[in-house]
């Protein structure tokens, strides 16, 4: 073979390497874009460190539908250096209100509360076997119902323990109701994820495994009346009840595989998390009479009762991330992730006194799956500083039965700031626009409400030191 014949089939080989895989959020420092001629002279020998490894995460986990928030740093397994270590933080708005509950129209201001997503990892290891300890806020929610008239939800029938929308409903029957006023949960995950590896001429492989430990907490707030009414529209009792329950960690499992051409800044990788089930969320909370007639209990009591909840699901997930160098100091990524929501049908929360017995209040989901996907570029401007931009869309979980998770669209863009060898600072900020949506009784909830086009904001910022 002549040398401009083997020039053109290394060409073409190249060519098909680089539209073979678009691909993801993974950072990916000191590569080599090269094209292999004659000489196999070296076209980029720029740092191409990616800031889109937290701002192209922000679209794909701290605003994945339902109640994703942060995700272990896994991605450091594969970063140059026997000892990484990151610590990182994510602010995020999401501003979602109702439009109208129940068919009444007005300003109720946004039930969803801010948040911030920590994340910390430290790994060891060479090129063949590294390990890494993560830890984040893995799944979380906060809705503060309080602008709604009355300072709370719709009421439902509290004397009851069905997840049934008729029986939540059935008034006529009701010992008593419920009205939410606020409810949070979040879980805490610690991990340890191995990465083994062999090198080849075809490229590296990598096998990725590893344990991880999830809490759960949970604390709300209702207001409950005590049937039958004393007068009309006076009840026996009016309450307030404050709940706050924990559920032991419990164990879950990530598995995955990756695939390496480090000549030109490849990487493919898949990486599936276990469902986590959480059947032990229980403590305690008070229920305060706001108003009694019931005899001995007199208006200020205040009750101490059990309380838990029922079976609450960190859902299974399986995530394919990779990138590939496309130009000299240019790098393309992509990110796919399933979520398996649909786990996610409704949760009840019951307190329990010998002196009031037995009341619940009940939360219907009936999400679907999730789809989350995000496209990005990263440039390396110099040995110092490199940026990205990325764009996501995140298909709504809501069935009709609750609105707040529609679908999402995303704007993503950040920095990289590499002063020296061992360190390295990303910030980055992101904008979403969420679809409107409805929920109606017909579809699963018990009560009907809309919202409209609401925006998220986020920012982000990390700092990774190399030993």
């Amino acid at each position: 073979m002549s040398q401009a014949e083997e020039l053109h089939h290394r060409s073409v080989a190249y060519r098909v390497l680089r539209f073979r895989f678009m691909l993801t959020q993974a950072p990916f420092d000191k590569r080599r874009v090269r094209i292999s001629g004659g000489n196999s002279m070296a076209v980029c020998r720029k740092t191409i460190s990616i800031a889109a490894l937290m701002t192209v995460a922000l679209s794909s986990s701290a605003l994945a539908g339902g109640f994703q928030r942060g995700t272990a740093d896994t991605d450091i397994l594969f970063e140059q250096g026997t000892v990484n270590m990151r610590a990182g933080v994510t602010y995020v708005s999401p501003q979602r209100g109702f439009d109208s509950v129940n068919g009444v129209s007005g300003n109720f201001d946004d039930y969803t509360g801010d948040y911030v997503i920590p994340s910390y990892a430290l790994a060891f290891g060479n090129e063949t076997l590294a390990c890494a300890g993560t830890a984040t806020e893995s799944f979380a929610a906060e809705a503060d119902y309080t602008d709604l008239p009355g300072g709370a939800l719709p009421a439902q029938v509290s004397s009851t323990q069905s997840t049934s929308n008729v029986d939540r409903l059935n008034f006529a029957t009701a010992t008593s109701t419920s009205r939410t006023a606020r409810l949070a949960f979040d879980s805490t995950e610690l991990g340890l994820t191995c990465r083994a590896s062999y090198t080849s001429e075809m490229g590296r492989f990598s096998l990725l495994g590893g344990v991880f430990f999830e809490d759960f907490h949970f604390e709300g707030t209702s207001f409950g009346q005590r049937l039958p009414f004393v007068a009309p529209g006076v009840p026996v009792a009016s309450t307030r009840v404050d709940v706050d329950i924990d559920g032991d960690y419990q164990t879950g499992y990530r598995i995955g595989a990756a695939y390496e051409i480090p000549e030109y800044a490849l990487r493919v990788q898949a990486l599936y998390r276990s469902e986590v089930v959480h059947d032990d969320v229980q403590g305690s909370g008070t229920v305060t009479l706001l108003n009694s007639f019931i005899p001995g209990l007199p208006t200020g009591t205040v009750l101490p009762v059990s309380s838990s909840l029922s079976e609450a699901v960190s859902p299974q997930y399986l995530e394919i991330k990779a990138q590939t160098g496309v130009a000299p100091g240019w790098l393309v990524l992509a990110s796919f992730r399933w979520t398996d929501w649909s786990t996610n049908n409704a949760s009840v929360n019951t307190i329990s006194s010998p002196l009031i017995g037995t009341s619940s209040s009940y939360v219907p989901y009936h999400w679907q799956d999730g789809y989350t996907a995000s496209l990005g570029v990263g440039h390396a401007f110099n040995d110092q500083i490199s940026g990205a931009l990325s764009v996501g869309y995140d298909r709504g979980v809501s069935t009709g039965a609750d609105t707040t998770y529609t679908d999402l669209y995303t704007l993503a863009g950040g920095l990289s700031f590499k002063a020296n060898e061992w360190s390295d600072l990303r910030v980055g900020g992101l904008v979403g626009y969420w679809t409107d949506g409805e929920q109606s009784i017909s579809s699963g909830s018990y009560y009907n409400a809309t919202v409209g086009d609401d925006v998220v904001y986020a920012i982000n910022a990390s700092l990774k030191l190399t030993f």
